[in-house]
């Protein structure tokens, strides 16, 4: 659906869930424009599941936590999407930068779990119904 250097956004079947796959990393309209993707994906499936596999993303920079924050996120929100599996970046600054981002978020909004390991992320996304 979305294939470019830094980001691969599709559509698992399978998990009937949106996949992000991060190569590198991006900021400003590329992060956006991966992001704003992904959504435009949850929207055309009627998706409620989100993989985010964040393990060679990098640091998100903080004018791009902030938009996630106030700009993305409420989006997302307002879609339907329920299920988040976040497979963790494997640099410890970058995955502080994420941590921030879904802090914001906030309790109830959107239930999110965090994985070191892909499968594992993929096996509880795939367990998860939605709440119709």
């Amino acid at each position: 659906y979305y294939d470019r250097s830094h980001l691969t956004v599709r559509w698992n079947e399978s998990l009937g869930a949106v996949v992000m796959q991060w190569h590198e990393f991006a900021e400003g309209d590329e992060y956006r424009e991966g992001l704003d993707a992904g959504l435009e994906l949850v929207k055309q499936k009627g998706a409620t599941k989100w993989l985010a596999d964040l393990r060679d993303m990098g640091t998100v920079a903080e004018a791009d936590q902030e938009w996630s924050n106030e700009n993305w996120f409420p989006r997302a929100l307002s879609t339907g999407l329920s299920y988040m599996a976040i497979v963790q970046p494997k640099s410890v600054v970058a995955d502080m930068s994420v941590e921030n981002i879904m802090q914001e978020v906030g309790d109830g909004a959107l239930t999110t779990r965090y994985f070191d390991d892909r499968d594992e992320a993929e096996t509880w996304l795939g367990e998860q119904t939605a709440l119709v």
